[in-house]
């Protein structure tokens, strides 16, 4: 009888430890769940190697509401990519060939020189992304895009580099007097004319389509990095 009465009490006390020691359990859990800054804090030196890593990837950790605002994308892309106040999105190379002559008596050919100069320029489109203001921006947080505003493609002056002048060589008839020599007003005269010619090849719709294409595929690219590092799920749209 006093056998069974003692391996009872053993049993109550055993059962009260176990259940003590689930209550203490239960316990530091709830202090963990309630306090978890407390419990897992970093270093300085892991804290900004955690952070190093994190902009070297491009990581970004999710706001709590998970919806983004125009000021999220705007400072960054403004900071990265204002300054490239013109932007190439489009380049054309022209060329442009002008015949001078220098007629002789009555004009015919043989008292005359003739002589057909080349000319070759750069001609660029650009975009000036240094004006972006928060009206060009537009955040859907449902469909995850940024649509950024940019303006059309303007034309750019054309560049004819003194280099790029080709002087053919000068065809006389048997009696003209002399070779042709330009004053330097006639050659400021010549490549005025030149330009206008190559610009006039230049304002031609499909070419202008095609510079506006380039301009908002261009600006997406540059800009897709930048938008990516402050939230790699959204995806640029650009639009004119």
């Amino acid at each position: 009888m006093a056998a069974k009465f003692m391996e009872k009490s053993s049993f109550l006390r055993k059962l009260t430890t176990l259940a003590a020691l689930f209550a203490l359990i239960a316990a530091s859990i709830l202090v963990i769940r309630c306090f978890p800054a407390r419990e897992s804090t970093f270093t300085d030196a892991v804290a900004g190697q955690i952070e190093q890593e994190m902009a070297e990837n491009h990581i970004v950790l999710s706001s709590r509401t998970g919806r983004r605002t125009v000021a999220d994308f705007q400072e960054p892309i403004i900071l990265n990519h204002g300054k490239d106040s013109r932007l190439i999105v489009h380049t054309a190379h022209l060329s442009e060939t002008i015949s001078i002559a220098s007629e002789g008596l009555g004009g015919w050919a043989w008292t005359s020189a003739y002589q057909d100069i080349v000319y070759e320029g750069d001609a660029q489109y650009t975009v000036d992304l240094s004006q972006l203001s928060e009206a060009d921006f537009v955040v859907n947080n449902e469909l995850k895009t940024l649509t950024v505003r940019i303006p059309y493609a303007e034309l750019s002056p054309i560049n004819i580099p003194a280099d790029q002048i080709k002087f053919r060589d000068v065809q006389k008839g048997w009696a003209a007097p002399k070779d042709i020599k330009l004053t330097a007003e006639e050659n400021t005269q010549l490549t005025i004319q030149v330009t206008g010619k190559m610009k006039a090849k230049l304002i031609d719709e499909n070419i202008i389509a095609a510079a506006n294409r380039n301009a908002k595929t261009v600006v997406a690219d540059l800009l897709s990095a930048t938008v990516h590092a402050v939230d790699p799920e959204f995806t640029v749209v650009v639009v004119q």
